[in-house]
């Protein structure tokens, strides 16, 4: 059976993707979710998930952005796949969608920023052709 990237559309969509988007980002809150998701969705970000028995296993949110340094971007803000259904190749298919997507959309790369911790996306990032390319560096802002 072949698998398929969706695109999260509508709320109902959205919100089939809260239990692996809560995983990646424990600090959100279920019953704003969705309309956080669709405030991201007005600056064009875009929510792709895979589907299986019911339930979005593997997520990847992104968008474009332009900065001097490399002109036009596919940045992915979010990538996470269920601990369950790791393996399966998830990942990888939404990263090369990911990859088709920019390369239709003219962006000269693909960018994201990844915990430091998170050695096994790690890995995972250098079999796609990710390289590192800076360190991230924030900063909170004290009002």
């Amino acid at each position: 059976m072949e698998t398929i990237i969706k695109t999260a559309n509508t709320d109902v969509q959205i919100a089939l993707c809260w239990k692996a988007m809560h995983l990646l980002r424990p600090m959100l809150k279920e019953e704003n979710f969705v309309a956080m998701v669709r405030l991201l969705q007005s600056e064009g970000y875009i929510l792709n998930y895979i589907e299986d028995n019911g339930m979005a296993v593997a997520v990847a949110g992104y968008r474009f952005r332009y900065m001097l340094l490399c002109g036009k971007m596919l940045y992915i803000d979010d990538l996470f796949t269920l601990e369950e259904s790791r393996g399966k190749g998830y990942a990888s298919l939404l990263l090369r969608h990911i990859d088709a997507v920019a390369l239709s959309q003219n962006c000269k790369t693909v960018q994201l920023d990844s915990g430091a911790e998170r050695t096994v996306a790690h890995k995972l990032y250098f079999k796609e052709g990710f390289t590192i390319g800076a360190f991230h560096f924030a900063k909170p802002v004290k009002l």
